[in-house]
């Protein structure tokens, strides 16, 4: 027999893999629409396959805040759902154990692959002896849980070419699935545009036809967001992260043992976070897609699409843009999320204590480049922001600044993205050709931005001030033309021989670099050389400044 009511935790495992193992962003708007409520789902299954929906309160907060938690007898009761878990108290153990075979049975059915990890102790009165655990507990259940996979094709079976799964139905290029939806007619398996497809790749297809209806069904998505095809046919794919949640929601929560103090205050924060970034996110979406339109870099765009969502998941954020306004749109989001904070209070300490700050990670690529590959950069990208936001050198405290790094993709070897730069943004001589990740410093980051400067990090500021330089071909007074930056960006590969070389005939002209310098390098304490300028050079062609949008810029 049990001893009394049992707290749960629940977890989906994999979901950033089942998002993006796919080369079509159209099948990743599906998966991360099949994710989305997944769990809430799952429960909502699971009571209403028990029969206790009547007994059941599943319903934790409202599209406006949240709603007020009091102990009750009710069966089941959901205290917060947040970064990707769901908490619940259950009556008993053995009603625990019904809703995970259920709650697990529906995550399979409805995703094919994932899998939910769930842990429960016993609820002794002490929130915070109870939640940590349960912490405890979920972690060896993570650890020792074996990580299985759907039943593989057997040599009698066809395959599904992208997933390796068993294939279960014909479909084509179009979404269309079964026979007699081709325009030649029935599917023939020698046909190009027709594709053997698994369970998981059609559950996902449906779902993103459903998510895909708001923003139109063009075969090729990705197409709609360059500036023009055939002229620059650049996107980007951006992934941004949250810095130190954990740890400040500890902080809060840190000593408060009481159920209904410690649950409201987590739901509080539950919400705070999911609010924020959402809010954010739809604000900055709206923003660039009415205010881009307008700039005249875009007058000869097909459609007037230039951002799409692709997942919103609490702190986690991933969404495809033009390529020109990549950069805009994270510092926008900077700028904008740090206005927020965990506790909804914004005076200046409350800012400083609980304010949110993120790391973006930018990827651009060409619209035909495979998606997740791109993914995987812009998820690299913002892991190379996050180890330099966390060096004591740059934080103010425990807070940590807003952080961007970038990679043009030009094959799709820039999947390895340490072994990519290493190889080629670091020349033969040994010179480095990279100063990224760069400080997109706020309002608030007054503290980190010297601290930046004292520590030798980059500011965002100053390197869009050198790209604007660069890309203005005014050609008079000291300012270098553009064709001659784009020869020092060509140049700066081949190492410091050609580049001092270059750097001779720029002084005999009297063009200075954006700073007013002739410097062309920066050397550190051990003597190793970096381009001072190559980011900029690189980027000139790829960036519109947010700046100029707000203040109207070119029309």
């Amino acid at each position: 027999m049990g001893k009394g009511k049992v707290l749960a935790m629940y977890d989906v495992r994999g979901i950033q893999e089942y998002i993006f193992r796919t080369a079509k962003v159209k099948d990743a708007i599906g998966a991360s629409a099949i994710v989305e409520d997944i769990i809430q789902e799952a429960l909502e299954n699971a009571v209403n396959k028990l029969g206790i929906s009547q007994d059941a309160d599943l319903k934790w907060c409202t599209e406006t805040g949240v709603m007020e938690y009091r102990t009750s007898e009710k069966k089941v009761q959901v205290l917060y759902i947040g970064g990707g878990n769901a908490y619940i108290i259950c009556e008993s153990r053995e009603l625990c154990l019904q809703m995970n075979q259920l709650m697990a049975k529906y995550t399979m059915e409805q995703t094919y692959s994932l899998q939910l990890a769930a842990a429960w102790v016993y609820v002794n009165g002490n929130y915070q002896k109870d939640y940590q655990e349960l912490l405890d507990k979920m972690a060896r259940v993570k650890e020792n849980m074996v990580v299985s996979k759907p039943l593989g094709a057997l040599p009698v079976m066809r395959i599904e070419v992208k997933t390796g799964y068993p294939a279960v139905r014909w479909g084509d290029p179009y979404g269309n699935e079964g026979k007699n939806t081709a325009k030649t007619g029935d599917f023939d398996i020698t046909e190009n545009n027709v594709q053997a497809l698994g369970t998981e790749s059609l559950l996902k297809k449906k779902k993103g036809n459903k998510a895909r209806e708001g923003i139109g069904k063009q075969i090729k998505i990705l197409d709609s967001y360059v500036t023009k095809k055939g002229v620059d046919s650049t996107i980007a794919v951006v992934h941004i992260d949250g810095n130190n949640m954990g740890l400040r929601i500890r902080e809060q929560i840190n000593g408060l043992e009481d159920y209904e103090t410690a649950v409201n205050r987590m739901r509080s924060i539950s919400f705070a976070i999911n609010s924020s970034y959402k809010n954010t996110f739809e604000k900055m979406k709206s923003y660039f897609n009415r205010e881009a339109g307008k700039r005249k870099e875009y007058a000869e765009k097909e459609t007037e699409n230039f951002v799409l969502k692709i997942l919103t998941a609490g702190d986690d954020i991933t969404y495809v843009c033009n390529g020109k306004i990549a950069l805009a749109t994270v510092e926008y989001f900077c700028r904008e999320i740090s206005r927020h904070t965990m506790t909804g209070k914004t005076d200046a300490e409350s800012i400083r204590k609980y304010g949110f700050s993120v790391c973006a990670g930018i990827a651009l690529i060409g619209s035909h480049f495979p998606f997740h590959v791109g993914y995987d950069v812009a998820e690299e990208c913002c892991s190379q922001a996050k180890k330099c936001a966390k060096q004591a050198k740059y934080k103010d405290g425990d807070r940590i600044g807003n952080w961007v790094d970038f990679q043009i993709c030009k094959n799709i070897q820039a999947r390895d993205l340490k072994e990519m730069r290493r190889r080629e943004y670091v020349t033969s001589h040994g010179e480095n050709l990279l100063r990224r990740p760069y400080l997109i410093s706020t309002e608030t980051d007054g503290i980190i931005r010297e601290q930046c400067k004292e520590g030798g990090g980059q500011l965002l500021d100053d390197f869009k001030k050198a790209i604007l330089y660069f890309q203005d071909d005014l050609e008079e007074g000291n300012q270098l033309p553009r064709s001659f930056a784009k020869k020092l960006r060509d140049l700066y590969p081949q190492g410091a021989m050609r580049v001092n070389q270059f750097q001779v005939f720029l002084e005999s002209r009297g063009w200075a670099m954006p700073d007013g310098s002739d410097e062309l390098y920066l050397k550190d304490e051990e003597g190793r050389m970096t381009a001072k300028w190559f980011d900029a050079l690189e980027m000139m062609d790829d960036y519109i400044d947010l700046d100029q949008m707000e203040e109207g810029g070119e029309t």
